[in-house]
């Protein structure tokens, strides 16, 4: 038996229920939603986008709202309110179908679509979409000064929001238009001389590996290229590749937290503890991370991390992130310089001055960040990791499938890359897409050959099934 809660904004009437809901959430931190409103029995109570005439609330069973006694974290739809399932643990939550489901709801995806290509891409959800489309009617009705004085202020609440889920400071990070600009502003900004010494892997994306090599090219740098291996995988083989690269001379360490390739997720604190005490800058490709795993920049310690908002963070395309540590942001010099840089600017800030910027993106960019707060990085992560792992189990039944990527969690994300023996990959992944509406990436040869798989939270453990059951049709 089911019960929800229907009720207008006006009066104070949410104020009581959010506070009887939420005092469940003492202590939670993964799952404490932000905002402003402060009562009694918690600390915050999240409204967002409460609009004026009805409050939409996630409905529970009682005896699930009395099993779950965490949290409960607002989602914002198009002008109402969810209120969260309330979740026992991140892990009891991975496994919650009908919550999923409910969060599914918030993304545009067609019907019947099965979209496992996070990847490279991700749907933005409603809340992105609208926020976004919302500032852009704005900017376009009144592109004047006046009006548009107002997006210095909510971009710098945008980086806010990314800061938080990215666990670092407000100063260390700025909005670029994507991984690759990001990386490529540490590439082209660091004071590198002939002779000097990059460490990168051979699996990481071309953006943090072929952009060095060209560096290489032109200053005279030395490329030292670990191999990224393709099986036997271990935290320690990962460490001791890399450890065995560096040398006096090393400069830079440049790898990926999870590669596109395989999926492979690199142990970042440890890799970057190596750099201690020798004066090497260490960067992190995160576009397969960020939006995906809890992580803490300041506890992983890089020196530079970049990422995309329109993969895993579900945000809008031609948006990035750029984190550059507090204590090193001096050491680079800028790759573009134009109208707003200034050497005065405080933090990173300097580095994402590039020109007249999409301000309503940016914005979503913002809201993007705000989304994943307010499921909360540990309910994502553990989501993500658990559809991951489903989809491993399964497709090691069907008869001739090589998984690629580790079995373990710990050295993996949602990646999940495979091939068929004996069948042609290429048709088997238009197969998948003509047939059955799968999509996904195919690597149509070579030793990564294969069909890469990204499930994220917007996918249900009915559409893996679903996918599974025709790989096996079509192989037989």
């Amino acid at each position: 038996m089911f019960w929800g809660i229907f009720l207008p904004v006006t009066g104070t009437s949410i104020l009581n229920v959010a506070t009887n809901l939420l005092s469940f959430a003492e202590g939670s931190e993964a799952l404490r939603p932000r905002c402003s409103w402060r009562g009694p029995a918690v600390q915050r109570v999240s409204l967002p986008l409460l609009n004026s005439f009805a409050v939409r609330c996630l409905m529970v069973s009682r005896r699930q709202l009395f099993r779950y006694g965490s949290a409960a974290t607002a989602l914002a739809g198009s002008g109402a309110l969810w209120t969260q399932r309330l979740l026992a643990s991140p892990l009891q939550a991975a496994a919650d179908e009908s919550f999923w489901g409910s969060v599914r709801n918030e993304f545009p995806l067609e019907d019947g679509l099965i979209f496992l290509n996070a990847a490279n891409v991700c749907p933005a959800s409603k809340p992105v979409v609208e926020k976004h489309l919302e500032y852009l009617r704005d900017f376009y009705a009144n592109p004047s000064f006046e009006n548009r004085a107002k997006y210095e202020e909510l971009e710098a609440e945008a980086g806010r929001k990314l800061a938080r889920v990215l666990g670092a400071k407000p100063s260390e990070v700025t909005m670029t238009r994507n991984t690759s600009e990001a990386t490529n502003t540490i590439v082209r900004g660091l004071n590198l001389r002939a002779g000097d010494e990059v460490v990168i892997t051979s699996h990481n994306h071309p953006s943090n590996n072929a952009s060095w090599k060209v560096l290489a090219k032109r200053t005279g740098v030395v490329i030292r290229e670990v191999p990224t291996p393709l099986d036997n995988v271990s935290a320690q083989r990962l460490v001791r590749g890399i450890e065995g690269a560096i040398t006096s001379r090393t400069k830079v360490i440049a790898f990926t937290h999870v590669t596109n390739t395989t999926g492979i997720r690199y142990p970042a604190k440890e890799i970057t503890a190596l750099a201690k005490g020798k004066n090497i800058w260490v960067h992190l490709d995160g576009a397969q991370s960020f939006g995906m795993l809890k992580f803490s920049l300041a506890e992983i310690g890089c020196d530079s991390y970049a990422s995309s908002m329109h993969k895993w963070p579900m945000g809008p395309l031609e948006a990035g992130v750029l984190f550059v540590k507090d204590g090193r942001q001096d050491e680079l010099w800028p790759s573009i310089v134009t109208a707003g840089y200034s050497e005065l600017l405080e933090g990173v800030a300097r580095f994402g001055v590039l020109g007249q910027r999409d301000d309503p993106r940016l914005v979503a960019a913002g809201e993007a960040a705000a989304f994943l707060e307010r499921l909360g990085m540990a309910n994502v992560e553990a989501r993500a990791l658990h559809l991951a792992t489903n989809l491993k189990q399964r497709l090691t039944r069907i008869r001739g499938v090589k998984i690629l990527t580790p079995a373990e969690e710990a050295l993996s994300g949602a990646v999940v890359k495979f091939r068929v023996e004996g069948k042609n990959t290429q048709e088997l992944g238009r197969a998948l897409w003509s047939n059955h509406k799968i999509s996904g990436a195919v690597t149509p040869r070579g030793d990564l050959e294969g069909i890469r798989w990204c499930p994220h939270i917007y996918n249900s453990q009915r559409e893996l099934d679903r996918a599974a059951d025709a790989l096996h049709l079509l192989v037989g």
